[in-house]
């Protein structure tokens, strides 16, 4: 699907961007059934459109991620199976550009945070959390990604002409 990007001015090409999807994809994985429920239920209601998933532990989210190439990962750090620092280490070595939310209510030390934000975590919210704060960095974080994969595209197409 080709989306036309509009003249913004007199010196801005008409160019076309390719969008791999239209709407986002969110995936959350967290061995906490409420809290999947609870993140899935504020995430459908403040953003149309928007596909959910949920997993359990770390095994079933890097199945659910390979099969859904989510747009944001809500990550558990504290789960049965795998870690949740080696699922963002799994899932960085594969896609790199994959915005990460780590979620836990164990862990709040600033080292473990900052050693997160380096393996490629985004951003850190600490259970719990009310519907505003999860909804702002979610809507931020997506926000965010949308506007570089069409900076980069668009870059790419100015450079190939």
């Amino acid at each position: 699907m080709f989306k036309k990007i509009k003249q913004f001015n007199k010196s801005f090409k008409v160019c076309y961007v390719f969008m791999s999807r239209k709407f986002p994809i969110v995936l959350i994985i967290d061995d906490s059934q409420s809290f999947r429920l609870f993140t899935k239920e504020v995430i459908k209601k403040t953003i149309k459109w928007v596909r959910v998933f949920g997993a359990k532990d770390g095994l079933e989210g890097l199945k659910l991620y390979q099969h859904c190439k989510p747009d944001l990962i809500l990550l558990d750090l504290n789960m049965p199976k795998l870690h949740g620092s080696k699922v963002l280490e799994v899932i960085m070595k594969n896609d790199s550009d994959v915005k990460v939310i780590i979620t836990t209510a164990y862990d709040d030390n600033q080292e473990t945070i900052s050693h997160l934000i380096k393996m490629g975590a985004c951003n850190f919210l600490a259970k719990p959390m009310n519907r505003m704060t999860l909804m702002k960095t979610i809507t931020d974080t997506l926000y965010s990604r949308k506007i570089a994969v069409t900076h980069n595209q668009i870059s790419k197409l100015a450079m190939s002409e």
